[in-house]
């Protein structure tokens, strides 16, 4: 079991490395499923960033064409990237019950993972799409407020799925980081500056050995697939922590609610 005694990034990054890689075999097939629309939302519909990318007239020639051809694919972009978002944000639900379980010593496999979070499913979207929104507009508003925001909410699905809490997990997540928030900030920053610069190298990876475009395509997103579990497991792990300093609870107690 997971013995906390302070809040620290580092070793949270280590226990997640090593959460996440010890349940690679049910975190792996759980995000593929919670992460599917994502997919879906590029390949199916015509207009996509895959299927239909614009062509740019030159914008030193005529900058209202140049414009009027961008903006279609600016609505395509928003569109994928809220989809991205939200089901980002579900992830965080879907593998908070496996890393809770793995951090008090117990095992939760593949079934047992996705039967809690179907178990949870319409209030874990509603929270999801909240969380999603908020941050959006947050961010949109100048950037801070957006990160205000993610710090604040940080928590939020990991707590409604392991105390079953509802539309209460938004509160839930506020009080829980408050005190903390800035070295949240550190974790985040961490945990997407590795999702930059993985994706970068595996990009060039990927560009320099396969030529097929829909290949690439996919190897790609296998990389988001893995980046995007290494990230809910880290804001799994957060909350674990962070209800153990904050209420002096154990991490057996933290996960009795689960049995």
């Amino acid at each position: 079991m997971r013995d906390v005694k302070a809040f620290s990034v580092v070793d949270i990054v280590k226990t997640t490395l090593a959460v996440y890689f010890n349940n690679l075999p049910a975190f792996l097939p759980l995000s593929l499923i919670v992460l599917a629309p994502t997919f879906l939302i590029v390949l199916l519909p015509e207009s996509s960033s895959f299927n239909d990318p614009p062509v740019l007239p030159d914008p030193d020639a005529d900058p209202v064409a140049a414009y009027e051809a961008m903006f279609p694919y600016y609505i395509v972009i928003v569109r994928e990237g809220l989809v991205g978002m939200l089901c980002g944000f579900l992830l965080h639900a879907a593998l908070a019950y496996g890393v809770v379980r793995h951090l008090r010593g117990a095992h939760a496999g593949f079934v047992a993972s996705l039967v809690q979070f179907a178990g949870y499913a319409v209030a874990v979207l509603a929270v999801a799409v909240i969380v999603t929104m908020a941050t959006s507009i947050g961010f949109l508003m100048l950037i801070v407020p957006g990160v205000w925001l993610t710090m604040v909410l940080w928590v939020a699905l990991p707590a409604l799925v392991v105390e079953r809490s509802g539309l209460r997990a938004i509160a839930r997540s506020a009080e829980l980081t408050r005190g903390f928030r800035f070295p949240i900030f550190g974790l985040a920053l961490i945990l997407v500056a590795a999702q930059v610069v993985v994706g970068g190298a595996a990009d060039w990876i990927v560009t320099a050995v396969l030529s097929d475009a829909f290949l690439s395509w996919c190897a790609m997103q296998f990389v988001v697939v893995v980046m995007s579990g290494i990230y809910a497991t880290a804001v799994a792990v957060t909350y674990h922590d962070l209800r153990i300093l904050k209420e002096g609870a154990d991490t057996r107690s933290v996960a009795t609610v689960l049995e």
